[in-house]
């Protein structure tokens, strides 16, 4: 028996399904693959419920990158995934950063972050980024989280 394919593997099958056509209802792999990582950010979320960016990867004829920001990550991603199913799009990756201490401080972080994305990616609204780069989100969230934070010690 083979062994299960890799998440890497997955994302990777996923991507090219999605960016070759609209495809409803989405395959089982999709769906496979959006399980696993909601499962992973699921994992490794802990604590109460403050404001928090998020990064989501999400395949499509036009692949985008979203960066977002909520008290409540869990639920929102999942809202997300409910509606980019509906566009036959599939969710391939997550990443949520550490929290903040207060809404304006999440907001500001939010901001900063589409800034850094509009420097490179073509926004798609206020924040979706045609082929925006996955990792690159991940660090201009990161990075926007960190000067908040540093900033609120002030």
């Amino acid at each position: 028996m083979p062994a299960p394919p890799t998440l890497k593997e997955l994302q990777a099958e996923v991507r090219e399904l999605l960016r070759a056509a609209a495809v409803f209802p989405l395959p089982a792999v999709v769906r496979r693959l959006q399980h696993r990582v909601l499962s992973r950010v699921d994992d490794e979320l802990e604590g109460a419920d403050r404001p928090r960016l998020y990064v989501l990867e999400i395949a499509g004829a036009v692949p985008r990158v979203k960066i977002g920001v909520s008290t409540h990550p869990r639920t929102r991603v999942r809202q997300h995934v409910t509606e980019m199913t509906r566009y036959q799009h599939g969710l391939v990756d997550a990443y949520v950063t550490a929290p903040l201490g207060d809404p304006l401080a999440a907001d500001r972080a939010e901001g900063q972050a589409h800034r850094w994305m509009r420097k490179i990616f073509a926004p798609i609204g206020t924040e979706e980024f045609a082929y925006g780069d996955f990792d690159f989100g991940v660090v201009c969230a990161d990075q926007a989280v960190r000067i908040q934070g540093e900033a609120g010690a002030w």
